[in-house]
């Protein structure tokens, strides 16, 4: 099955709307054995490495939430 992980990002000390984008940083293309469950149990981990290595994201910047989505996923924009 083909996963998605989107990642909610929001702005340290932003208002509670309009400082969050969702992102999509990795998907099963890029890592093929990704399952669901591997998803959900072990993406904590290499969020924080993306996000440590990330340009944008990096600094400033928190993870609010993550999901795993079966199949393509389009970013709607802010979350």
């Amino acid at each position: 099955m083909f996963v998605t992980v989107v990642a909610v990002l929001c702005r340290l000390g932003a208002s509670a709307t309009g400082g969050c984008v969702e992102e999509i940083v990795t998907d099963s293309n890029m890592t093929p054995e990704m399952s669901m469950m591997q998803c959900a149990v072990g993406a904590q981990a290499p969020l924080a490495k993306w996000m440590g290595e990330h340009p944008i994201y990096h600094a400033n910047w928190r993870l609010e939430r993550y999901k795993c989505v079966p199949g393509h996923y389009e970013i709607k924009g802010h979350a």
